[in-house]
């Protein structure tokens, strides 16, 4: 499925409609991107869930070498890997001056022992 990128229109980020999260304490996005509907729930999230305390996203799916029993990443390709570089932009410039002084913000990015090695499908 194809995603709009936030890069390609930047202007006009929708809102969601108000709705407090009062208990949401915890969010983790795997395979995180730089789709606008992602950034957009994102912010949202962050706007609205009042007692969250930890996000993490997550810029690659599957499994990594940092994991328990793990010892080595699960494998991407090049588009994978350029689409994380295109998420990371996107969370410097969308999400990270969002996040309330009370949330900690995790960004977890390709591995830089095996994704550095080039080990792809």
């Amino acid at each position: 499925m194809e995603h709009e990128s936030i890069f390609r229109d930047p202007s006009c980020l929708r809102l969601m409609p108000e709705h407090r999260h009062g208990y949401l304490k915890s969010v983790k996005i795997s395979g995180f991107s730089s789709a606008k509907s992602l950034i957009e729930l994102t912010c949202h999230i962050l706007v609205n869930a009042v007692s969250l305390e930890c996000r993490t996203l997550d810029t690659l799916y599957g499994f990594r070498c940092s994991d328990k029993n793990i010892t080595m990443c699960y494998p991407m390709s090049k588009s994978f890997f350029r689409e994380a570089a295109r998420a990371l932009a996107a969370i410097r410039t969308y999400i990270e001056d969002k996040v309330p002084p009370t949330v900690k913000l995790t960004v977890v990015e390709p591995c830089s022992q095996c994704h550095a090695k080039g080990i792809r499908w």
